[in-house]
């Protein structure tokens, strides 16, 4: 077993994401690539878990690692879909578990980054530098904890996305609160409300600086890393 083991919800076509603007290049295949570049073969391990048809995806030739089909319809069936499917597996307690979207690019070196963030004893971690928590009015008095691991940085943050990493045996104890915040009958999840929820049980937060990953939306960008220079490197490789 793989000390990573990262979940990709997938799907053809989302409402939330439709609309939304992208860097220059951008495509959920360029992501995808991105992903597979940047894994470290000896840490992590993926499966894709593909909401609609394969065959109408890019996903379809996908040889090396597990696609499992799921029924979703929507964000939030979707991902309930991948909890249940998680909850279903029997991993170790100090299992990785990195839940990711289908629109994040990712840094060389983040497995290992998120390694160390554990490391930290973090009970959660996205690895994504939210530019909302600098820029925002709600966030002006924001405070966090600064930490630092052998090679970055780290802040303390109240929410993420449904982007982030956790221990199998965290995953467990609060897979109750996941399923809390996600309503199906809407066909969305309360991100925000659920991870302020997980603080106020106990937990914490963190993101490191700068970003490892950052969401493909060109106005929240994980910030001081030109990720359309990333987004580049993959069409050279």
């Amino acid at each position: 077993m793989k000390k990573i083991e990262i979940f990709v919800r997938h799907c053809k076509v989302s409402k939330f994401s439709k609309d939304r603007e992208r860097i220059r290049g951008f495509s959920k295949e360029e992501c995808y690539k991105n992903l597979k570049q940047t894994i470290d073969k000896s840490l992590t391990n993926i499966t894709f878990m593909m909401d609609g048809d394969l065959n109408d995806h890019f996903l379809k030739n996908e040889k090396e690692y597990k696609i499992t089909p799921i029924e979703g319809g929507s964000q939030a069936m979707s991902w309930q879909s991948t909890l249940e499917y998680v909850n279903n597996n029997n991993f170790s307690d100090d299992q990785i578990i990195y839940f990711l979207e289908d629109d994040y690019l990712h840094r060389n070196n983040w497995n290992k980054i998120l390694l160390e963030g554990f490391d930290l004893n973090a009970d959660y971690i996205s690895l994504y530098d939210h530019l909302d928590k600098y820029k925002l009015p709600i966030y002006q008095k924001l405070q966090s904890k600064i930490l630092i691991s052998k090679s970055c940085h780290w802040r303390s943050v109240p929410s993420t996305t449904l982007s982030f990493a956790v221990k199998y045996k965290t995953f467990k104890k609060h897979f109750d609160i996941y399923k809390k915040f996600n309503f199906v009958d809407l066909g969305k999840t309360k991100d925000h409300e659920m991870f302020l929820d997980l603080w106020k049980n106990g937990s914490n937060l963190i993101t490191p600086i700068p970003g490892y990953s950052s969401h493909m939306d060109l106005h929240w960008l994980s910030p001081t890393i030109d990720w359309e220079e990333i987004l580049k490197k993959n069409k050279f490789i």
